[in-house]
């Protein structure tokens, strides 16, 4: 089968109405990629000072201490990507719950987006880099009673 794009005469065929849709999801991808920023700087081998306050190297002699090192603005770093992500739990204040080691908090005890997500692009199963699984809410139910949230 073939597609004829201009019609004998001059003028567009059919063909330019199917490619007309392709293009305009094209640019909108590419358009939301550059909006979140498409160096994803959560890979491994992303820009570690975009969230910390010294680089790779020293990152990696200090492995216990990069908690420690994080940058004063984390959280509206994090934001300047992850702006309209949906909703979300509330970060930069102390929880009212205890929290369970496999969500840590920051060295100030505090909950951040970190407390909830994965962000050095570990492999998950869960989807949307969770730490845990929220089907039904589990996710939630770590640290808060079900009477809480409703």
């Amino acid at each position: 089968m073939s597609v004829r794009w201009w019609r004998r005469g001059g003028g567009a065929g059919w063909g330019w109405m199917a490619l007309v849709p392709f293009v305009v999801v094209c640019l909108t991808g590419v358009a939301a990629a550059v909006r979140h920023g498409a160096d994803n700087v959560h890979r491994p081998d992303g820009d570690c000072l975009q969230c910390h306050t010294v680089d790779r190297a020293t990152l990696e002699t200090e492995h216990a201490k990069a908690r420690a090192q994080l940058a004063p603005d984390l959280e509206s770093r994090c934001f300047t990507c992850h702006d309209d992500e949906g909703p979300s739990h509330h970060t930069g204040i102390k929880p009212t719950m205890p929290v369970p080691d496999t969500l840590p908090l920051s060295v100030d005890g505090l909950i951040t987006c970190a407390t909830c997500h994965f962000v050095h692009g570990e492999p998950n199963a869960v989807g949307d880099a969770l730490r845990i699984n929220n089907d039904r809410g589990a996710l939630c139910l770590t640290c808060h009673k079900l009477s809480d949230l409703q």
